[in-house]
C-alpha cells in the first residue's frame, strides 16, 4: 500500500491518465529548470567581467612604510605585496591584497580592511 500511495501514476490510471500526466510534466520541467539556473550564473560571472581586481591598502615613498602597513595586514590575517611603480618622476610603493577574479570577493577584503580601522580603495586591472 506505501507503493500505491508513492506512486501517484496507478492510483489514477484509468479513467483520469490524462490529468496524473499533466503533473507529472510540470514537475519534469520544474527540475529541469532547476538544473540549468545554477550553471548560467558562475558561467555569466567570468564571462561578464573582463577584469582583475586588487585591494590596496596604501601607496607610500618609502619601502619601510609600505613594508609596514603589509604587517599590519599580516597581523590581521590579510596577505598583501608591496610592489613598486613609477609615478609622475617618482616611485611608489603599493601596498595591494589579491588579485581576485570577481569584484565581491575583493569587496569582502575591502570591507574587513575598513572594519579594522584601515583605509583601502579597489583597483580593477583589465585581464
Amino acid at each position: 500500500s506505501i507503493t500505491s500511495h508513492c506512486s501517484p501514476g496507478p492510483q489514477v490510471t484509468p479513467p483520469q491518465g490524462s490529468p496524473t500526466q499533466k503533473p507529472s510534466t510540470h514537475r519534469a520541467p520544474t527540475s529541469t529548470q532547476v538544473t540549468p539556473a545554477p550553471a548560467p550564473g558562475p558561467a555569466a560571472a567570468p564571462a561578464a567581467d573582463p577584469f582583475t581586481y586588487f585591494v590596496q591598502a596604501g601607496a607610500f615613498r618609502t619601502p619601510e612604510d609600505a613594508e609596514g602597513q603589509r604587517a599590519r595586514l599580516s597581523l590581521i590575517g590579510v596577505e598583501a605585496r608591496v610592489t613598486e611603480r613609477e609615478q609622475a618622476g617618482r616611485t611608489v610603493y603599493r601596498v595591494r591584497v589579491g588579485p581576485f577574479q570577481n569584484k565581491d570577493a575583493a569587496d569582502r577584503v575591502k570591507e574587513r580592511l575598513a572594519g579594522n580601522g584601515l583605509d583601502a580603495a579597489l583597483v580593477r586591472v583589465a585581464r
